[in-house]
């Protein structure tokens, strides 16, 4: 089973919890950032495929961060046979 989603990585922690509280009402969860991606800030905000366009419209109309401060991927995982793909998604 491919588990497919985005998350919105930051820079420094108070990036990632500014971003979960601007997100909460489009629903996120907060979770560790796979070593795959980065060892910054160590925290990362998930968004599901379904909720990506309404989390972009927000995050991007209400976040005080920089360009440089955070990234976005598209997540493909399958635990079944442990495979996980990541690309940047441009905002």
């Amino acid at each position: 089973m491919v588990d497919t989603f985005f998350l919105y990585t930051f820079e420094s922690t108070h990036g990632a919890i500014s971003t979960e509280k601007l997100l909460k009402p489009v629903g996120c969860t907060v979770m560790p950032v796979p070593r795959h991606i980065s060892t910054s800030c160590g925290i990362a905000v998930r968004v599901e495929p379904e909720k990506f366009e309404e989390s972009k419209k927000a995050f991007l109309e209400k976040t005080e961060l920089c360009p440089e401060e955070y990234h976005v991927y598209r997540i493909e995982e399958d635990k079944s046979v442990k495979r996980f793909d990541f690309e940047p998604v441009a905002l």
